[in-house]
C-alpha cells in the first residue's frame, strides 16, 4: 500500500498539501503552533552558519547530506521548530525512505524565476527518478521549510491544429511575438500560450502608430475588427475592461475583454485585448469561420493596441496546453520575400495576410 510522502514545513496546510505517494514517515505538523508540542528528540548541536549562505548553498549540503545517510547532519541544518518537526529519531527513518523509494541524489537543479537568496524549487535527480524539493532558509541558512515531492510530469509535445482556419483578422498584419523559441515568442513559458502570438498593424517603416502614439486611436491595429478563425460556439466574453492609454498596463485583468470561441472538444481560440462595450457576441452564440467577434483594442496586460491570439485544448487558461495553429492559404512576407503558403503558424517579424485568391478571366 502506498502512503502520501511527508512534508516538513511551517506553511498553512492549504499552501503545501504534498501529492507525492511513496513509502514514508506519517505526515509532520504543518503550522509552528503544532510542531511544538512534538517532542523534539535528541538534541543536535547547530553549527554556526554563515550570514551569506545562500538557500542554493544549502539545497548543495542537504543533497550531500541525505546521500550519506547523516540524519544529524540533516537535523544540524534546521532551525529550532523545524527541529521539533522532525527530530533526530525521525530524521533517519525520513532519510532512509527518500533513499529507499527512489536512489542516491546526483544532483541539485534550481528551477529558473522561483524564490530568492532564501527560497528556492528544486529538481533533485536520483538514481530511479527525481523530487521536486521546495526549500526555504533563514538569514543565518538554516532551514526553515522543506518539502519533498515527486516533480510534475512532463508538459505534453506542442499539437498542431488539423482543423481548417482563417487568419483572425483582414489586411495585413505583423507578428510582434510567434513561434516556437523564447527568442522569438515571449509566451513559451505558458503551457496555454505555447504558440500564441502578438499580432500588430505596421506601415511600411515598421511603426506601429501615427503621430506622438499617445492615444490609442493613433495606433494602426486599434479598432480592427477580429475575426473567428473557424465555425464553434462562444464559450467565454469578457467585456467591460476599460483600455488603457498607451503605455500602461493592466494586470489584474490581463486578457483585458476576451472572447474564446469552442470548435471541438479539445480545440478553443481566444482573442484578447479587445475594445470595451464593442464586443459583437455573446456567450452561447454559433459563428462561423470569417465572423466578426470585436475590435482589437489596448485592454488588460497590454501597453499598446494588439491582438492576442491563442489556440488551446481546453476552456482555461490555467489547465489548457497550447496548440500550434495552422492557417490555410496565407501570403506571407519574410526577409523582403512575399510568398503563398497554403500552411502557415505564426514567426515574429512576418508580415501576413490573406492570399488573393485567383480569378477566372472571362471569355473572349
Amino acid at each position: 500500500m502506498r502512503r502520501a510522502l511527508p512534508f516538513f514545513a511551517l506553511f498553512p496546510v492549504a499552501a503545501c498539501g504534498a501529492a507525492e505517494t511513496s513509502p514514508s514517515l506519517p505526515p509532520a505538523p504543518a503550522t509552528l503552533a503544532t510542531a511544538a508540542s512534538h517532542d523534539a528528540g535528541p538534541k543536535v548541536a547547530a553549527p554556526a552558519a554563515p550570514a551569506s549562505r545562500t538557500v542554493d548553498e544549502v539545497a548543495a549540503e542537504l543533497l550531500r547530506l541525505v546521500n550519506a545517510s547523516d540524519a544529524p547532519g540533516v537535523v544540524a541544518l534546521f532551525s529550532g521548530p523545524m527541529r521539533e518537526v522532525l527530530p533526530l529519531e525521525k530524521a533517519g527513518p525520513w532519510l532512509r525512505s527518500i533513499l529507499e523509494a527512489k536512489g542516491p541524489l546526483k544532483n541539485a537543479v534550481r528551477e529558473p524565476g522561483r524564490g530568492g537568496e532564501r527560497s528556492g524549487v528544486y529538481r533533485f535527480e536520483a538514481e530511479r527518478g527525481a523530487w521536486r524539493v521546495e526549500l526555504s532558509v533563514d538569514g543565518a541558512g538554516r532551514v526553515l521549510g522543506l518539502k519533498f515531492t515527486a516533480p510534475p510530469p512532463p508538459d505534453p509535445e506542442v499539437k498542431k491544429s488539423a482543423l481548417s482556419m482563417g487568419l483572425p483578422f483582414r489586411g495585413q498584419w505583423f507578428v510582434f511575438w510567434g513561434g516556437a523559441s523564447l527568442e522569438v515568442n515571449q509566451h513559451v513559458t505558458h503551457k496555454s500560450q505555447r504558440r500564441a502570438a502578438d499580432l500588430v498593424v505596421v506601415d511600411d517603416a515598421g511603426k506601429t502608430h501615427r503621430g506622438d502614439g499617445k492615444k490609442n486611436a493613433d495606433y494602426y491595429a486599434y479598432g480592427q475588427e477580429v475575426l473567428a478563425v473557424a465555425d464553434g460556439t462562444v464559450i467565454t466574453a469578457v467585456d467591460g475592461v476599460a483600455d488603457n492609454e498607451p503605455g500602461a498596463m493592466n494586470a489584474y485583468m490581463a486578457p483585458g475583454n476576451v472572447i474564446i470561441v469552442r470548435h471541438d472538444d479539445a480545440l478553443y481560440s481566444v482573442y484578447a485585448h479587445l475594445v470595451p462595450a464593442k464586443l459583437r457576441v455573446r456567450v452561447g452564440a454559433k459563428v462561423k469561420r470569417g465572423a466578426v467577434l470585436g475590435l482589437c483594442g489596448n485592454s488588460g496586460n497590454s501597453s499598446e493596441a494588439h491582438l492576442h491570439f491563442q489556440l488551446q485544448d481546453g476552456p482555461l487558461f490555467e489547465k489548457s496546453y497550447g496548440i500550434e495553429p495552422v492557417f490555410q492559404g496565407v501570403s506571407v512576407t519574410r526577409d523582403g520575400a512575399t510568398e503563398k503558403r497554403a500552411e502557415y503558424t505564426w514567426l515574429k517579424g512576418d508580415r501576413v495576410g490573406e492570399a488573393p485568391t485567383a480569378t477566372k478571366k472571362a471569355a473572349p
